[in-house]
């Protein structure tokens, strides 16, 4: 039972990493030159590994 609920709690991460990563990309779309580069798809990939640590981030971002 312990292993089961480890390997849900990762699949949960790993979801919400992966609409983070999809966040990330699509907001350089509309924001951007209508391109991605490769220094985009890297800080968006870096922002999906710690996606909760990104999500204060913008919120605080956007308060200022």
């Amino acid at each position: 039972m312990r292993s089961r609920s480890w390997l849900i709690a990762l699949i949960l991460y790993g979801l919400a990493a992966n609409v983070d990563l999809a966040y990330h990309l699509i907001d350089d779309l509309y924001t951007g030159d209508q391109m991605i580069a490769f220094s985009e798809a890297v800080v968006a990939f870096s922002a999906a590994l710690f996606w909760p640590i990104d999500i204060v981030a913008m919120v605080l971002l956007t308060t200022r």
